[in-house]
């Protein structure tokens, strides 16, 4: 694999990349500050074996986990160590961020599955436009193009849209991206003929719609791929189909209507305040109707939401929110516009002493999720009372 690194001013620069370094016999934290100095770290890391842990340092809570405990010397560590080579953080969908532990096993087993999927044509070059803290950079964006072999993985710390289109351009082209750029590429007021390249997609479902306009546009295919930090990759679809069939290894059921998983990728091991053993079926939070081995997706539980690939609680947004001094009572909702660049949005429904501005409430969640671009609205209501079961509920 060659590295070519795209600069600020647009130049580039092939990066001679180590192979191997020294490691030490516990976990080592990454920690950078862009792409390139990530992947010059992680990569002779992980080619040498050492055991690595992942996390956004924009994140406050995990911030503070990292300044105040030693993964070394956590409970039940010595259970986890025993396989694991990666610990990867989920967002944080109740109270504080989940810790996913992946075995070497995990990893190469997915990204030879996903190998299997993507791997339709001849691929020389792989675009990422994608961070590589979290698990589907890894995977898609650094691992599989090691696993691919003789390609040059080509980065920049932001692509725009027009950028990518035009790396999009180049024939034998594999671009891993998300969903925002799919829509935002879709448009741009120019059409290209991109059927010389492929592009895989991540970290929430495109709507039909939304698949068909690019599709149609640069006669090019879209592959999604669905799964979680925990179970790492479940499924996959590709173009304008609504079934989601299971990734290679993957078997599917239900659960009282939600995705139940048996995977080879699934964590062994996940930390929350201590190191707890995760046993299989994995049963997600994702409502599905089966079909053999694809399912259709009706959505999300009711008080988990995903936004730029990460999972929140609505019910802890709401908490998060009702900590700043005018606000009494939150209540949160999750609204779907397809039409928008972002699809994903909320609405804040307040009941408050004083109006709010927006930059505070921006602001307080960013101090708990990091650096995400949340789109919401705001409602405020005289009164928000609870139900007789515990519910937040309008007063009128």
């Amino acid at each position: 694999m060659i590295l070519e690194y795209i600069h600020l001013n647009a130049s580039r620069e092939i990066i001679d990349l180590e192979k191997t370094t020294s490691i030490t016999s516990g976990w080592d934290y990454i920690q950078t500050s862009n792409k390139l100095d990530f992947i010059k770290s992680f990569i002779p890391k992980y080619l040498s074996s050492q055991k690595i842990v992942l996390f956004d340092a924009n994140h406050k809570q995990l911030l503070d986990f990292y300044n105040n405990n030693n993964i070394n010397n956590l409970v039940g560590i010595d259970k986890a160590n025993e396989s694991s080579k990666i610990l990867f953080f989920t967002s944080g969908s109740s109270g504080f961020p989940i810790g996913a532990f992946k075995s070497n096993d995990n990893l190469l087993l997915e990204v030879q599955s996903l190998k299997k999927v993507v791997v339709t044509r001849d691929i020389k070059r792989v675009v990422v436009s994608v961070p590589f803290v979290h698990i589907y950079g890894i995977l898609a964006g650094l691992l599989l193009p090691i696993e691919l072999g003789n390609i040059t993985l080509v980065v920049k710390e932001d692509f725009l849209p027009y950028e990518l289109l035009e790396e999009a351009q180049k024939e034998d082209t594999l671009v891993i991206t998300t969903p925002v750029f799919i829509k935002a590429l879709a448009k741009l007021p120019e059409s290209k003929d991109l059927s010389c390249s492929l592009f895989v997609s991540s970290t929430a479902p495109l709507s039909l719609d939304d698949v068909a306009s690019f599709e149609d546009k640069y006669s090019s295919s879209v592959v999604q791929l669905f799964g979680s930090t925990e179970t790492g990759g479940i499924a996959y679809k590709r173009g304008r189909g609504a079934e989601w069939n299971a990734l290679s290894g993957v078997e599917i059921d239900s659960s009282d209507g939600k995705l139940s998983v048996t995977s080879p990728f699934i964590s062994n091991y996940l930390l929350n305040t201590e190191v707890m053993e995760l046993k299989q079926p994995y049963i997600t939070e994702d409502i599905v109707e089966i079909h053999n081995n694809t399912f259709t997706l009706i959505g999300r539980s009711n008080k988990l939401i995903k936004i730029a690939g990460k999972r929140i609680s609505a019910t802890q947004i709401e908490n998060i929110l009702e900590e700043i001094p005018e606000i009494n009572r939150a209540i949160i909702e999750l609204v779907y516009k397809k039409e928008l660049l972002r699809s994903e949005q909320i609405i804040i429904t307040i009941e408050a002493v004083n109006k709010v501005d927006k930059r505070i409430i921006k602001d307080k969640i960013s101090q708990y999720y990091g650096i995400i671009t949340i789109p919401f609205n705001l409602k405020y209501v005289d009164k928000i009372n609870y139900s007789a079961m515990g519910k937040k509920v309008i007063f009128k």
